[in-house]
């Protein structure tokens, strides 16, 4: 059952290299053709104060969970599903695969809702010292 699983999430992490490969897609063509966030500030060219680069640093750090949890989230709601499909009608295999969906559903809600608060709590606090 391990064997794949792992198979396919080896097959989903190289899917993004052989799209560029096939297709021709790199990263320099995204950024320059479709990443093009004009709302964004531009970046300074001079010294960043010790204040800027602590926030720098928290707004990294907490991304970096965020996003970091959330995808483990939506990690374990797809093995959920595929629990419950590969199932084949067990009670308690069903009821197992149910309960891991059912976590990973509140888990991915409880991701989202924290990165709307760290979101607005940063947003508050950077309208505050300026």
């Amino acid at each position: 059952m391990r064997k794949p699983i792992l198979a396919f999430l080896g097959f989903l992490l190289l899917l993004p290299l052989r799209a560029r490969t096939a297709w021709g897609l790199g990263l320099d063509d995204f950024r320059q053709q479709v990443f093009q966030p004009d709302n964004l500030p531009a970046p300074s060219a001079g010294d960043i104060s010790a204040e800027g680069r602590v926030i720098e640093v928290l707004q990294f750090l907490t991304n970096l969970l965020l996003y970091a949890s959330g995808s483990v989230a939506v990690l374990i709601l797809v093995i959920g599903g595929v629990m419950y499909v590969t199932s084949l009608g067990k009670d308690d295999q069903v009821d197992q695969a149910k309960k891991l969906i059912q976590y990973a559903i509140m888990g991915l809600l409880a991701v989202i809702l924290a990165y709307a608060a760290v979101t607005n709590i940063i947003d508050l606090i950077f309208r505050a010292t300026n």
